[in-house]
């Protein structure tokens, strides 16, 4: 799949909204990036499963050091955020079936089960 076809399935997936803050990745200012949930430092995939749209503002904010739990909290209770809490648990649940069916990526292995879990317990519905 091409980089631009990532990008509008994970447009799509996100109804084009920043996974982090709902900004209206259609818009003409936009500029939406594809952001990994686990970051290449901490030993995580280019897969889709991986992926979510964000604006490069969020992106840059949430940096490489915060993991996704942690971010979906930041964005509620100090920036006001409603933050799509669900597709994230989804993706971190879809990376996780990923893990168990292909192997492999033992570093995160735990990681990724226990942000799914954590990410899934702040769904608000």
């Amino acid at each position: 799949m091409s980089p631009e076809a990532r990008t509008q399935h994970l447009l799509e997936l996100g109804d084009f909204q920043c996974v982090w803050c709902g900004y209206d990745l259609t818009r003409t200012n936009a500029r939406p990036v594809r952001e990994l949930l686990v970051p290449k430092v901490k030993g995580g995939p280019t897969r889709l499963e991986n992926e979510v749209a964000s604006c490069s503002s969020c992106n840059q904010k949430r940096g490489h050091s915060t993991s996704p739990s942690q971010y979906v909290e930041e964005c509620r209770n100090e920036r006001g955020l409603s933050p799509n809490a669900k597709l994230v648990a989804d993706q971190l649940d879809a990376l996780d079936a990923a893990i168990q069916r292909d192997g492999g990526m033992r570093k995160i292995r735990d990681y990724v089960t226990r942000e799914a879990k954590r990410v899934r317990g702040l769904v608000i519905d």
